[in-house]
């Protein structure tokens, strides 16, 4: 049985993250938290101060107990207290929208070859004339036209003309809900600006210390590009030592999430531990007496403080040099530390900062890979015994790969939809050079206006670096390198956990109840997964989707399903993976058949297509009809045509009369239209009283059979 004894601290940090959650998921609109809490703790008093006088086991059992939910309650007001759109001048309490409004940039400006994006902390609002004071965030885009064009600057104020617009809810079945997730940074907002819409009237860093953090962070950047001349070998770089990935391109970043590498990409613990131990391994070569300890401590501490300074300062890192901030803290003190009470001390700190960090997934990966380190690393590596010091350096190393793999893995799924089979490989050779590269980076770094020497650091930090894109993509070449379309709910990731406990526990006890609980819940989600996917060989579904600026038409048949879409979105991969490639996986298809529009010979399926004499499209499937329209209609006449559904796309030019002749279920209009023409037509075919469904404001049109 688990003992709570010797983790207090880790009591308390899950109490606060029940309030946490209670708040996020049913709290909102409670107004009496404050209230709540106030009980709690007067209660915890009261009976703190009778277990004391009378000396009662049962009030003291009671004492922990009220304790746990005074954490609890304090999670649940700190998160209202954290919820930006609750303040009375929130952006989202305006009953009119702004015509103008003004903002500090108060993010980290990302620098993409075709645009730039920020966020804005609104301050005033220019409303019917008149200014107010305001507040919110507003997540801002703006092309870049020209190499010349202005490049936002953190604590830049901005006078921004028109009025931001709420961030759209998910259009698409199972689509990653950004809305969700800018919210959880207290974003509502999203203006996509041209340049002529704003300008600079001054600047005012929020956070002079972040301020000077990015400034310092630039400068590295640029030293990090004078050096490192080779596009891609200096993408890694930046991300490595800096934890910049603007400029790494798709194909580099797909070669890391497919070998299960992609945290060594992202400044976190890994690379603050690295810097950690070395400081650590320096100083135990001195023997020190109690106050020179102390000063080592607080130099160490300087220097790992120095390290997130020179990052910018991003939440990841700043995570991580408070865990081991805390670490170091209590070696010092000569205190027997857990490292679990450490860990969870690290999380309420940051949680009572931003509570809505909790549902940030670097947070989440991030504890669970250091925890999963920690508890399951030395049973792991203790399985085998190596005398060769290289060889066991390995095998400590694949160890720890997949004590941190086994962890995450549930929730690696439930996220990211994919296992990289050669995690365990290429954790051993893509740790092992990141983390020389990282040193030689580093040093070089510091010693950049060191003649000759700063070259060869850099030289070597390349090499190594090229060592580990070469290794990937050779990895990510392999047949069977990826298992993706895994699609698990929340309560099976939280199975996964359970089952992966009750393991241990036997593995730890042996005792037999253990390995007993743990088949009977893999036995349960196996007969879900059987009853799912019963469900799926009969499925048929047509689906049109929302996409911008494309048409994708979706037909799910059993397990197979026809993608019928335009060129636009077959040359933007990203397109169809962020909007449509989820649902697939979600209904057992891991790949369809792509069909293009327009081609005449789409090759032998189960979807029926042929093109009428005025070059739109006729697609029958299940009985149902769907005409495609890309330009104009010139069947004469139109009641012939026996009809389901007309779809439009492209701005298809057609008289409201015409389609009013066709007796058909619904007239669709999907995202290749332009927003003026949807807006127009559907106005006009709506006095007609036409059924109209606009999938870019409805969401995608799901038809099941």
């Amino acid at each position: 049985m688990l003992q709570w004894a010797p983790y207090p601290f880790l009591r308390i940090a899950l109490s606060f993250v029940a309030g946490i959650i209670v708040y996020t998921t049913i709290g909102e609109g409670f107004r009496f938290a404050p209230e709540v809490f106030t009980f709690f703790v007067a209660l915890f008093v009261a009976l703190y101060l009778y277990a004391r006088n009378y000396r009662s086991a049962e009030a003291n059992s009671w004492v922990g107990i009220v304790g746990l939910l005074c954490f609890a309650a304090a999670g649940f007001w700190i998160t209202e207290l954290r919820t930006p759109h609750l303040q009375s001048d929130h952006l989202t309490k305006l009953e009119e929208q702004p015509t103008y409004y003004t903002g500090v940039v108060n993010d980290f400006v990302v620098q993409k070859p075709g645009y730039q994006r920020t966020v804005l902390a609104v301050n005033k609002v220019l409303v019917n004339g008149k200014w107010k004071q305001a507040t919110g965030q507003v997540q801002v885009t703006v092309p870049h036209d020209t190499p010349d064009d202005y490049t936002f600057t953190y604590g830049d104020k901005l006078l921004i003309k028109g009025a931001p617009q709420l961030v759209a809810p998910p259009l698409n079945p199972a689509q990653f809900n950004y809305k969700k997730y800018l919210q959880q940074k207290g974003i509502y907002h999203r203006q996509n600006l041209q340049v002529n819409q704003f300008k600079q009237i001054g600047n005012e860093p929020p956070n002079l210390l972040l301020y000077a953090s990015i400034k310092v962070r630039r400068f590295f950047e640029d030293v990090i590009r004078e050096n490192v001349i080779v596009k891609r070998e200096q993408s890694i770089a930046t991300a490595l030592l800096l934890g910049l990935k603007d400029d790494m391109d798709n194909e580099v970043r797909d070669a890391y999430a497919a070998t299960g590498t992609m945290h060594v990409l992202a400044v976190s613990g890994m690379h603050v531990g690295l810097v950690f131990g070395v400081f650590l391994l320096l100083f135990k070569q001195v023997n020190l007496n109690r106050t020179q300890r102390l000063l080592m401590a607080l130099l160490v501490l300087g220097l790992l403080w120095l390290y997130g300074f020179m990052t910018g300062l991003s939440p990841s890192v700043l995570r991580a040099v408070l865990m081991f901030s805390l670490v170091l803290v209590a070696q010092v003190l000569s205190r027997r530390h857990n490292i679990y009470n450490t860990l969870a001390i690290a999380a309420f700190v940051l949680l009572c900062y931003d509570p809505y960090m909790l549902f940030d997934v670097g947070f989440q990966l991030s504890f669970l890979a250091v925890i999963g380190i920690v508890a399951l690393h030395p049973g792991i590596y203790s399985l085998l015994t190596v005398n060769n010091w290289l060889l066991d350096k390995i095998w400590e190393l694949f160890s720890i790969a997949v004590a941190a793999q086994l962890i995450t893995l549930p929730l690696g799924i439930y996220y990211f939809h994919q296992f990289p089979v050669y995690f365990w490989l290429a954790n051993i050779v893509v740790v092992t050079a990141s983390t020389f590269a990282l040193y030689f980076g580093m040093v070089g770094l510091l010693l950049h206006w060191v003649p000759y020497l700063s070259d060869l650091l850099f030289s070597i930090h390349f090499g190594l670096i090229w060592i580990m894109n070469e290794f990937n993509q050779l990895l990510m070449n392999l047949p069977g390198s990826l298992i993706n379309g895994l699609d698990i709910t929340v309560l099976q990731s939280w199975l996964m956990y359970v089952v992966l406990a009750l393991l241990v526990l036997f593995l730890l006890q042996k005792q037999l109840r253990y390995l007993v609980f743990a088949t009977a819940i893999v036995a349960i989600v196996s007969v879900q997964q059987i009853l799912e996917a019963h469900e799926q060989q009969n499925q048929k579904t047509l689906a049109i989707y929302s996409l911008r600026g494309s048409t994708a038409i979706g037909f799910i048949q059993s397990k197979q399903a026809v993608l019928v879409t335009d060129s636009t979105l077959l040359v933007d991969p990203q397109n169809y993976s962020f909007n449509v490639q989820a649902h697939l996986w979600q209904r057992g298809i891991s790949a369809p058949a792509f069909q293009l529009l327009g081609d005449v010979q789409p090759g032998d399926t189960f979807v029926l297509r042929s093109f009428l004499p005025d070059g739109n499209e006729l697609l029958v499937w299940q009985g149902q009809k769907l005409l495609l329209v890309r330009k104009p209609l010139a069947i004469q006449p139109a009641s012939e045509l026996e009809l389901d559904y007309i779809l439009l796309t492209q701005n298809a030019k057609v008289k409201p009369e015409v389609l009013q002749s066709f007796k058909v279920k619904a007239i669709v209009l999907d995202g290749s239209n332009r927003p003026w023409y949807i807006s127009r037509l559907k106005a006009e075919l709506m006095k007609l009283d036409l059924l109209v469904y606009d999938v870019t404001t409805e969401g995608a049109l799901m038809l099941e059979f």
